[in-house]
């Protein structure tokens, strides 16, 4: 369906079609017009029924994403479509436009619209948020939208506005030297506390963000039972279990290639030695798999049992064989990017020859086991051992980012920015404690 720009007085689309429209035109109590030049509160002449808007096939045209080169990037429709969730009449929309973000717990009822004071008739009302794993990594200013911060200064101004350095604060502004230098735009401590108090609303809608996007990651990973299998001098074996708690579709969905979900485990001696750990970060904000620079140059070692979910790019060897691989978009360097075309018919085979993508996520109420195994050289003989787990998300590896560096970042944004901004993102969905009491 392509966006129509419109009058306000031409028809509108939605789920439910025309009736009550029809309603409140007839009502005088609304004092509503639908013709040019007339006095009074101009509305649309008819609401027309669109019925695939409530339809999970309306999900599916940017959600099920097939590159022209025939790779399947994103299958999250696909993955809907042979779910429990969708044999039962479960719809996209019931999970995920909902009072909460990712169940179908129903949705909130009120009035469609409230015209000059008047209240349409309640109906079912859809929450229109969308939570999902991602976060800006951007300056507040820019931010979410907010209207009052564009009139207040443009963009190229507002990445000025230093907030972390506490601008617009008290306990900044009262110890600036009176000779502080400060760009044109922010010279004024007037117009620092101003701009202050717009972020202040901005961080209160990043953390309202912040709440549903937890919200819906919650309710699709689950940090089930640890079972300790072995723990004596001779070393410690335990395995973790984590769920889909989803029906819907796998966990993660979609560009499940850069969505970063795994285990951060660590084991520790009775008197807080660290003796274990896995899925801890290196320098750039990675994991330490085999896309860290880190681990590729040496500096940090190769994290063996890591358990994560996120799926893997993996690319054909000249001479045979696969690897894992960041694949970056094929165009040149140019004033005009060309996206290159595959150089081999897929007809047959449907899919590109070279690459794939090796899928690790967790089908619909799936589970997997993280095992993990500690050798009794590595132990200090000062037991019992703690084994702490954390089930952690983020939107993206900061990987990612040093591949696609070359094309540069908007708002004037190192990498190491970018990748700190996405790194800082990273949340605790769960965590997990267990006693590693020795056996003789």
């Amino acid at each position: 369906m392509a966006l129509v720009q419109g009058s306000l007085l031409d028809p509108v689309y939605g789920p439910t079609g025309n009736e009550e429209m029809a309603r409140v035109l007839k009502d005088d109590a609304f004092r509503v017009v639908t013709e040019e030049g007339k006095p009074g509160r101009k509305i649309h002449k008819e609401a027309k029924q669109f019925a695939s808007l409530s339809q999970p096939i309306f999900c599916a045209t940017c959600h099920d994403v097939t590159l022209f080169n025939g790779f399947r990037l994103e299958e999250a429709f696909s993955e809907y479509r042979t779910s429990p969730a969708a044999k039962r009449g479960t719809t996209c929309q019931d999970c995920h436009m909902g009072k909460e973000q990712g169940v179908a717990a129903g949705y909130e009822v009120g009035p469609g619209a409230i015209v000059g004071g008047k209240p349409t008739k309640d109906r079912k009302l859809t929450s229109h948020f969308f939570a999902g794993p991602d976060y800006s990594v951007i300056h507040p200013g820019i931010f979410p939208h907010n209207a009052v911060a564009q009139e207040m200064a443009s963009m190229r101004e507002w990445l000025q506005f230093d907030h972390k350095a506490g601008w617009g604060t008290d306990e900044f502004e009262d110890k600036v030297p009176e000779d502080a230098k400060f760009p044109v735009r922010w010279d004024s401590v007037d117009d620092r506390y101003d701009a202050r108090d717009i972020l202040t609303q901005q961080f209160e809608h990043l953390e309202y963000a912040r709440g549903l996007r937890l919200e819906v990651l919650r309710n699709g990973y689950k940090l089930d039972e640890i079972v300790v299998q072995k723990s004596d001098a001779d070393g410690i074996k335990f395995k973790v279990k984590v769920r889909n708690a989803t029906d819907g579709h796998n966990a993660p969905t979609g560009f499940t290639g850069e969505r970063l979900v795994w285990l951060h485990v660590v084991v520790t001696d009775s008197d807080g030695k660290v003796v274990f750990e896995s899925g801890d970060l290196d320098p750039n904000g990675d994991v330490r798999d085999r896309e860290s620079s880190y681990v590729h140059a040496g500096v940090v070692p190769l994290d063996y049992q890591l358990f994560d979910l996120r799926s893997r790019f993996v690319v054909s060897n000249l001479r045979g064989g696969e690897r894992e691989a960041i694949i970056p978009i094929p165009y040149p360097i140019i004033t005009i990017p060309f996206v290159r075309p595959s150089i081999q018919s897929l007809i047959l085979t449907g899919e590109p020859a070279t690459e794939r993508v090796h899928r690790r996520s967790l089908e619909p109420l799936g589970h997997l086991w993280a095992k993990y195994k500690i050798d009794g050289d590595m132990l200090t003989g000062k037991g019992p051992y703690t084994a702490k787990v954390e089930f952690k998300a983020g939107m993206a590896p900061a990987n990612l980012v040093g591949a696609i560096q070359g094309r540069g970042f908007d708002y004037a944004m190192s990498a190491q920015e970018v990748a700190a901004g996405v790194a800082a993102g990273y949340e605790i969905l769960w965590k997990k404690e267990v006693k590693l009491e020795m056996s003789k």
